[in-house]
């Protein structure tokens, strides 16, 4: 079995997340985007287990910032079928390298007003989904 070092496990402080324009969110917090396969289920004569043919998918995600300004919110709530680009990046300096997301047609399912609590820093979360994505970039 190989020895891994732990200095090449990817530390999440290192993550980024651009905007079509390529600047770069410098309060985000969280970052997650997902596709959900859609999968149809085959019954196969002679085969106890059902196997499944993969039909479509679904891309989804969240983004939990810092508020510092309501640029975003105010852009998704002036126009909700707007369509955005985001690119999420991971570079660790001490990994084995850099990974890096495109997602495009960012769609967001809300545009949240206002949120605060006492004696808390503001926190916007926006939930989404994505029409494509392709990897920039891998280790």
């Amino acid at each position: 079995m190989a020895n891994i070092d732990g200095n090449e496990i990817i530390n999440g402080k290192y993550g980024h997340l651009y905007d079509e324009n390529g600047q770069e969110n410098q309060t985000v917090q969280e970052f997650e985007a997902n596709v959900e396969f859609a999968k149809e289920e085959i019954q196969l004569p002679g085969q106890f287990l059902s196997t499944h043919k993969v039909m479509g998918g679904t891309g989804s995600g969240s983004m939990t910032f810092l508020k510092i300004d309501s640029r975003l919110q105010k852009k998704i709530a002036d126009n909700p079928t707007a369509k955005f680009v985001f690119r999420g990046v991971l570079a660790d300096p001490t990994s084995r390298g850099q990974e890096a997301v495109l997602l495009r047609g960012v769609s967001f399912d809300s545009a949240p007003l206002m949120h605060f609590a006492v004696d808390s820093n503001v926190e916007v979360s926006l939930d989404f989904t994505f029409d494509a994505f392709n990897y920039v970039q891998t280790i």
